[in-house]
């Protein structure tokens, strides 16, 4: 009998260690899971802080890009004198490339007396009359064919929103530095 409790006890003590091992192995594998999980939690929010941050980038550069465009229009409705009749003559002369040399030009109140000059000046190389409505813009013309089927916008505005994605990369790069 004693010797049943002496061949028992190995037993028990080989199952116990058994036991320990196979604990100590599993307590191994759930820590390096464990550990596994916790760097792909870690690298989930560190991108995700790092995609928050750029975007705030983005949306800040944004901003600042639409404030130089507003500056840069208000700074464009600012112009008087020689420097607006010329720009206006331009405008027109543009026009009058897109639609013929036949025109109705239509321009803001404030810009009448430039444009009725402008059309004196280009009177011999185009048939144009100034249009007795005024348009709400902050500058430049709009030309229309006698026979209202062609409308060609020449206003600062429409100028400067198709200008805008080429004008757009080159103020961004400048608020970057990556010039």
């Amino acid at each position: 009998m004693l010797a049943d409790l002496a061949s028992g006890r190995s037993e028990t003590l080989a199952r116990i260690q058994a036991v320990r091992k196979e604990t100590t192995e599993a307590v191994g594998k759930i820590l390096e899971t464990s550990e596994k999980q916790a760097q792909s939690v870690k690298r989930q929010i560190i991108g995700a802080a790092e995609l928050d941050a750029r975007n705030a980038q983005l949306r800040s550069l944004e901003r600042a890009i639409n404030e130089v465009f507003d500056l840069a229009a208000k700074q464009i409705s600012l112009v008087s004198g020689v420097p607006q009749e010329q720009a206006v003559a331009t405008l027109i002369r543009e026009g009058l490339d897109v639609i013929g040399p036949r025109a109705k030009v239509s321009c803001a109140s404030k810009d009448r007396k430039a444009v009725s000059s402008a059309i004196r000046k280009l009177g011999r190389k185009a048939k144009l009359s100034l249009d007795d409505g005024e348009i709400d813009t902050m500058g430049g013309v709009i030309l229309t064919t006698p026979d209202g089927t062609v409308r060609f916008d020449n206003t600062f505005e429409a100028r400067l929103e198709r200008m805008r994605p080429t004008l757009r990369k080159a103020v961004a790069a400048i608020l970057t530095g990556a010039e």
